[in-house]
């Protein structure tokens, strides 16, 4: 039999060399490396599940948020372990309770696709965030406007690399469609300078990959990080934000193009971005379409209506 427990803080890296062992069957372990350092899994919303003493699946339960309305459920290792992810499964539900449950199964996770039906489940209508982007990795050349440079992070520009995080991705700033309506100008980024270390340990955390773009005033006016996995041969850049007074001069799209370009250098060939086409937020995915990115499924999500 499994053990079923919560998470903890030291499991973190047993969950990223599982993702790397299984993948395509899971999240990229980079972006999941990204999840971990800031404080996306906790004891409260996820649980992980091991066979005599060693991590073989988890589970992450998401509260409904302002782009989904219901429960988020992935699950990882059900193929590999069938029994792990049944009881995964089950306690996932528990937690998710009467709510109506989106349920995201990787393709080729044929068992965690079994245990779904049996559960009550159905393809879903939508597959929003089974559908992530992708470019083939080759050499680009990446236009910016003149006086900026595309460049690693620097040893010494800790404080800066956080604070155009932060202010790249301070909500009421995002591009948000008209519809979404006023978002409340006193919320921040959670991002800061512990979580901004918690990412440097990360298993594919690469200094050389860690971007930023440097205006023509010396001050970082973009950045991104790139998770170049060898053993897969395939990068996901996770995450990608501009501050907003350098939008709309093609920052974003010339470091996903750079992104390609580092990638294919050390042997890979292909490079994903977890964003898909969405009305919630559209300006990403049209961005990363105009240098070629394409929508791909990487997964089915199954539905189970609220009880």
């Amino acid at each position: 039999m499994p053990e079923i427990r919560p998470f903890l803080a030291e499991d973190s890296r047993s969950l990223e060399a599982l993702a790397r062992r299984l993948w395509p069957v899971a999240p990229h372990p980079g972006g999941l490396g990204w999840q971990l350092a800031n404080g996306e899994f906790s004891s409260d919303n996820a649980t992980v599940a091991l066979r005599d003493g060693e991590l073989v699946g988890w589970s992450l339960v998401e509260a409904p948020n302002a782009l989904f309305s219901r429960s988020q459920v992935v699950l990882v290792g059900a193929t590999a372990d069938p029994e792990a992810g049944a009881a995964l499964l089950d306690r996932a539900l528990a937690e998710a309770g009467d709510a109506a449950v989106d349920l995201l199964t990787f393709e080729g996770d044929d068992g965690l696709r079994a245990l779904a039906e049996r559960s009550g489940f159905q393809v879903a209508d939508q597959n929003t965030y089974g559908e992530w982007m992708y470019r083939t990795a080759t050499e680009e050349e990446a236009v910016l406007p003149e006086g900026y440079r595309l460049r690693p992070v620097r040893e010494g520009e800790e404080e800066a690399r956080v604070e155009c995080h932060r202010t790249a991705w301070k909500p009421s700033d995002l591009p948000w469609p008209e519809r979404v309506g006023e978002v409340n100008p006193d919320l921040t980024s959670r991002f800061n300078r512990e979580r901004y270390d918690n990412t440097r340990v990360g298993l594919l955390y690469d200094r050389e990959l860690d971007l930023v773009v440097e205006a023509p005033d010396g001050s970082l006016a973009a950045c991104c990080v790139v998770w170049w996995d060898a053993e897969n041969r395939c990068s996901e850049i996770e995450p990608l934000g501009v501050v907003p007074a350098h939008r709309r001069r093609g920052l974003a799209s010339a470091m996903a193009l750079h992104a390609c370009t580092l990638t294919a250098r050390r042997g890979g060939d292909r490079v994903f971005i977890n964003t898909t086409p969405n009305e919630a937020y559209p300006t990403p995915a049209k961005t990363y379409a105009t240098v070629g990115y394409k929508p791909v499924d990487r997964g089915t999500v199954y539905a189970r209506p609220a009880r």
